[in-house]
């Protein structure tokens, strides 16, 4: 029996350190440290938003054989914090190992930095705001910009409720008119002036962008007042209206073309009047600016 063991007994032996070669090789490899910046994930109710930056990244420290660490896409790891049951208020988060998500078996989370997030749960609401277009440079001599109106004119923004007043406005990227000599129509980002709030709405914004011949100023007489919501007779059955307007355009203005409206509910006496524009298109009407109104009230009396 002995004999049989022993026999090539040299071959024996060096399949044997072979054998122990590999085993060492694959389990005794040396195990390392690696730091990874992995992004920071914070899921909250559908009411709830957080006051200030939300965290974005963490730095997490792994420990394992060097060949597996090598073999580690940053892009699958995350930490991962679930706040959708928790109430608003303060709140400290302590970034445990158990909440980075992607690690890979036999690789150990040594640290993770920062260790706790402070972080502020706040109400989230929805409201529908203003947008303001964003107006760079000027159009060459002779030109000028008349205005700008944005489609939609308003969209739909969230956010903590405590940044979203009534000064909020959503503004455009800067559109610009130099050596613009016409009207034209472009399409635009919204920008908001906090970062605490973001655009809900996935509509396009465009804006219409009205350029012309520089303005002039003419006075259009017997423009004839109107009285709405209720009836009523006006003190005065016409006015005059000095307004600014391209030079073109200018001409081509008659008082048929205006109308000053007179509000009949409440007050009966000087009346506020509103100068509207039935008999011109939009483009025209965009153009026009009134400077003034003589006499600027009237007195109301009922329909006999």
């Amino acid at each position: 029996m002995l004999r049989r063991l022993l026999r090539r007994w040299h071959l024996k032996l060096l399949a044997l350190a072979l054998a122990f070669a590999v085993w060492v090789a694959v389990t005794g490899e040396g195990r390392a440290v690696q730091d990874f910046s992995v992004p920071v994930e914070v899921s909250l109710g559908p009411q709830a938003t957080l006051a200030g930056p939300p965290p974005l990244k963490a730095t997490v420290r792994l420990r394992a054989a060097e060949s597996i660490l090598r073999r580690i896409d940053p892009f699958d790891l995350d930490v991962h914090v679930d706040l959708r049951d928790a109430a608003p208020g303060e709140r400290t988060v302590v970034l445990a190992p158990r909440l980075v998500g992607g690690v890979p078996r036999d690789v150990e989370v040594v640290q993770i930095e920062p260790g706790r997030l402070k972080l502020s749960l706040v109400r989230k609401v929805r409201r529908e705001v203003q947008v303001v277009p964003t107006i760079a440079g000027s159009p060459p001599r002779g030109y000028a910009f008349y205005r700008a109106l944005a489609s939609p004119d308003a969209l739909q923004v969230e956010g903590p409720e405590s940044r979203m007043g009534p000064s909020t406005r959503v503004r455009t990227d800067p559109i610009s008119v130099l050596n613009r000599r016409e009207s034209f129509v472009v399409r635009v980002a919204a920008v908001l002036d906090s970062s605490d709030l973001t655009v809900a709405d996935v509509r396009p914004l465009d804006v219409r962008v009205f350029v012309d011949l520089a303005p002039v100023e003419v006075t259009i007489g017997r423009v004839p007042v109107v009285v709405a919501g209720g009836g009523g007779v006006a003190s005065a059955g016409s006015v005059a209206v000095t307004v600014s307007a391209p030079s073109a355009l200018v001409p081509t203005l008659r008082s048929g073309h205006l109308r000053a409206v007179a509000e009949a509910a409440g007050a009966v006496e000087a009346v506020p009047l509103r100068i509207e524009f039935p008999g011109l298109d939009e483009d025209a009407r965009a153009k026009i600016v009134v400077k003034s109104v003589t006499p600027r009230t009237v007195d109301l009396r009922r329909a006999r």
